[in-house]
C-alpha cells in the first residue's frame, strides 16, 4: 500500500498516530483540511501555548481584540474560536441581548503560539519541523453516544417556525436561520469520534480543539473569511440540494440546484448582506462578487456558494473587521441586526461556538476562519451539536423539522468505512482486459465520493502489478484476477490471484450449445432498494451480496440474483444478468438499481474490437425484467469482466 502523490488528507493511520502524540498536551488547535484546494492545501497544528486570551461576558470585546492585535504585532500566532454571541457585544443595538447569557459563559478564546506546525497536502509532509510522533500505531479505541435527544419538542419547533413566518409577513425580516441543538452523553475516545466524523465529511475548514476537558470537533465546509494582506474574501454557503446516485443523475441535480429560483434568491439575499458588510471595510469600488451560484459536491449533498472579495482600506484593525462582518450573515439571515434580535427571542439557548468562528490569525496579517456548522462540543461527558436551517416565507415547518433531524444523522448514523473496488482480468500477452472501461468507472466513482486520485497514478500502480504477474505467468501461463482498492485518503492497494481465463468474452450465438447440466442460479429472498447509493458504485460496502452469495454457493448454486423493492430483476452478487429472447439479449437498466458492470457496458457497446461477423451478433438492449421474464427466456446468462459470459439456468 503506498501513499499517493496527489493532494490528499492525512491517512487514518497518520492521523491516529498524530492524535496519540498530542495526548500529553493540555491544549491544542488543529485546523485540518481533508478537502484540499489550491487555496486550502495545508493543515495547521498549534500547540505549546505561550498565553491564552479569554473574553467573558464582563469583558470588552474591543479590549480583547486589541490585546490579540498586540500579540500579532510581536510576531505571535493566535488560534481558537469566537462564539456566535460575541457578535452581541460588537454592536450597540444588540448589547441588550446579552442579558440572558450566563456570567461564566466564554465569548471567545484564542491561544497564543510561537508558530504552527504546517502539513502540506501536495507534498504529503510537514513543512520544516514535524510534530514528533511514535512509530507504532496506537491501540484501537471506541466511543459511545447515549441519551440522544433534541433540546426542543416538535410542537414547540413548529410554533416557532410559524412565528418566524409572521415576522417575515410583517416585514421585520426576509430570512431567519433558526437553530436547535442535539444533546447527548458521551464516553470513550474523543479521537475516535473525530476520526469517524472526519471520514464522513471531507471539508477544507475542519478543526479539532482541546483545552482541558473541553473538545471542539468541527467539520465545516463553509469559509467565513480569509484575509491575505489587504485582501479579504468571504464565501457564504446558502442553498442545499441532494446528490444523485450516479454521475448522470448527479449532473442533473447539480444543474437543478444551480438554476433553482428559490435557492438562488436565498443565496443572493445573503450575498447582498455580506457585500454590504465587506463594503464597510473596503476601498471604494473594490468589493466584487467573484463567483455566484457555485455548486460544490460533498459526500451526501450539494451546497451552493458565492464568493465576494474586497480590498481593505489602509489601517483597518482586527476589531473593525469583526465589528463589520461578525457573525456571518449566512447563519443569521437578513437584515442582520433585526434578525439576530428575532433569533434571540425565539431560540431556546445560546448557540455558543456553533455558527461563530474557528480559525487563526498570523503576524503577517493573514487569517482564515470557518463558520462552525456541523460542529460538536464535548465537555465533562456531555455533548451538543447545533442544527439549523434557513426559514423563508414559504418554508414548510414539517419539512424544516425533518431536515434538522436528518442533519443530526451526521453524528448519530455515520457512514461505514468503504473503499472503491475494481477487479480486472490480466491475461498473458494481452495484459488487462477492458482496461479503459475499468479505469473510467473507478475515476467516475472517485470523483463522486471525493476520493483523491489521478488517472496516471492508477495506471502506474496497475502497470507495476502487470510487471509482477507477467514474470509469474511465464511459468504457468495463467491469467490473474487483479483487485484494486482505492481508499478515501487516496491510497491504492493492489493484489493478484491466479485464475482461469473466461471461456466466452463476447456475445453468444442464437444456437449456443446444449442446455444440459447448466450451472444454476437462485433468487435471493432479500429485496434491494433502488434508491441505495451503493448499488450504483463498486465498493466494499456489499455485505448483503457477500452473505447471500456465500449461502448460494453452499447450496450448490453458481450465483444469486436480486430483485428491487418493485420486483424488478437487478443483478447477481458479482455479475450482471442477461436474458435472451430471440436475437435480443436483454439486461436490466441502471434505474432498477444495479452496478454498471464493465462487461455489461462492453456487451451493450457491441463488443468493440472483438472478432466475428457483426451481422451475426445478437443485439443487446436494456429493459426492465421480471422473474417471469427470466423463466420464459430462450437462454439466461450471467457475466462479468473476469468470468466472461456464462450460460445458466434457474
Amino acid at each position: 500500500m503506498g501513499k499517493m502523490s496527489a493532494a490528499a488528507p492525512l491517512t487514518d493511520k497518520e492521523l491516529k498516530v498524530l492524535l496519540e502524540a498530542l495526548q500529553g498536551e493540555d491544549s491544542f488547535v488543529f485546523l485540518e483540511t481533508t478537502r484540499a484546494t489550491s487555496e486550502d492545501r495545508r493543515s495547521l497544528l498549534f500547540a505549546h501555548e505561550v498565553d491564552r486570551l479569554v473574553c467573558g461576558v464582563e469583558d470588552s470585546p474591543f479590549d480583547f481584540l486589541a490585546k490579540a492585535s498586540s500579540y500579532l504585532a510581536k510576531g505571535y500566532y493566535l488560534a481558537g474560536w469566537f462564539s456566535y454571541e460575541f457578535g452581541y457585544f460588537l454592536e450597540d443595538k444588540l448589547r441588550s441581548l446579552s442579558a440572558a447569557i450566563e456570567p461564566k459563559f466564554s465569548l471567545a478564546e484564542l491561544g497564543v503560539f510561537r508558530r504552527p506546525y504546517i502539513y502540506d497536502h501536495v507534498a504529503n509532509s510537514f513543512l520544516g519541523e514535524a510534530w514528533p510522533v511514535a512509530n507504532e500505531e496506537p491501540a484501537a479505541a471506541d466511543y459511545t453516544l447515549g441519551n440522544i435527544r433534541l433540546n426542543q419538542q416538535h410542537d414547540d419547533y413548529i410554533l416557532k417556525i410559524n412565528e418566524i413566518k409572521k415576522f417575515i409577513e410583517a416585514g421585520d425580516t426576509y430570512q431567519v436561520n433558526y437553530t436547535l441543538k442535539l444533546l447527548f452523553d458521551f464516553s470513550g475516545s474523543v479521537d475516535a469520534l473525530y476520526r469517524t466524523l472526519r471520514r464522513n465529511q471531507s471539508v477544507s475548514y475542519g478543526a479539532y480543539l482541546k483545552r482541558g476537558e473541553r473538545r471542539v470537533l468541527s467539520f465545516s465546509p463553509e469559509l467565513f473569511f480569509r484575509k491575505k494582506g489587504d485582501t479579504c474574501w468571504v464565501k457564504p454557503m446558502k442553498g442545499t440540494g441532494v446528490r444523485g446516485r450516479n454521475r448522470q443523475e448527479d449532473s442533473l441535480l447539480a444543474g437543478f440546484l444551480r438554476n433553482d429560483i428559490k435557492n438562488r434568491s436565498e443565496n443572493v439575499m445573503i450575498v447582498d448582506l455580506l457585500r454590504n458588510d465587506l463594503g464597510r471595510l473596503s476601498r471604494m469600488g473594490s468589493v466584487e462578487v467573484t463567483s455566484l451560484f457555485d455548486v460544490e459536491p460533498y459526500e451526501t449533498l450539494y451546497q451552493m456558494t458565492s464568493s465576494i472579495k474586497g480590498e481593505l482600506r489602509d489601517g483597518v484593525t482586527l476589531a473593525e473587521i469583526f465589528k463589520a462582518i461578525f457573525p456571518c450573515g449566512s447563519v443569521t439571515g437578513a437584515p442582520k441586526i433585526r434578525t439576530m434580535e428575532i433569533i434571540r427571542q425565539l431560540e431556546l439557548e445560546s448557540r455558543g461556538i456553533y455558527t461563530g468562528g474557528i480559525g487563526y490569525l498570523s503576524p503577517e496579517g493573514d487569517a482564515v476562519f470557518n463558520v462552525p456548522i456541523r460542529t460538536v462540543v464535548l465537555d465533562g461527558g456531555h455533548g451538543e451539536m447545533g442544527l439549523g436551517s434557513g426559514i423563508v416565507y414559504d418554508s414548510d415547518p414539517e419539512k424544516e423539522w425533518e431536515e434538522c433531524k436528518l442533519k443530526g444523522r451526521f453524528l448519530t448514523n455515520p457512514s461505514p468505512v468503504f473503499q472503491l473496488i475494481e477487479t480486472l482480468l490480466w491475461l498473458p500477452q494481452a495484459g488487462y482486459w477492458l482496461f479503459d472501461y475499468h479505469l473510467d468507472r473507478l475515476l467516475a466513482s472517485a470523483q463522486y465520493f471525493g476520493y483523491p486520485v489521478e488517472r496516471h497514478q492508477v495506471i502506474e500502480r496497475l502497470a507495476q502489478m502487470s510487471s509482477e504477474v507477467s514474470a509469474l505467468s511465464e511459468i504457468g501461463q495463467t491469467g490473474y484476477r487483479v483487485r484494486l482498492l482505492l481508499h478515501k485518503d487516496g491510497q491504492l492497494e493492489v493484489t493478484a490471484t491466479a485464475c482461469l481465463p473466461p471461456l466466452v468474452k463476447c456475445l453468444p450465438t442464437i444456437d449456443d450449445g446444449p442446455v444440459d447440466d447448466l450451472p444454476r442460479i437462485v433468487l435471493s429472498n432479500q429485496r434491494t432498494d433502488s434508491s441505495s447509493l451503493f448499488l450504483y458504485h463498486k465498493t466494499t460496502c456489499r455485505q448483503l451480496f457477500d452473505r447471500q452469495r456465500e449461502q448460494a454457493v453452499q447450496d450448490g448454486f453458481v450465483e444469486v440474483v436480486f430483485c428491487n423493492e418493485k420486483g424488478e430483476v437487478t443483478e447477481g452478487s458479482i455479475t450482471n444478468i442477461f436474458a435472451r429472447k430471440g436475437d435480443v439479449l436483454y439486461t436490466p437498466p441502471l434505474t432498477s438499481g444495479l452496478l454498471a458492470g464493465v462487461f455489461r457496458q462492453y456487451l451493450l457497446a457491441g463488443c468493440p474490437g472483438s472478432a466475428g461477423n457483426d451481422e451475426e451478433k445478437i443485439k443487446v438492449k436494456e429493459s426492465v425484467l421480471t422473474i417471469d421474464d427470466l423463466k420464459n427466456a430462450d437462454a439466461l446468462y450471467v457475466g462479468n469482466s473476469v468470468r466472461g459470459l456464462v450460460r445458466v439456468s434457474f
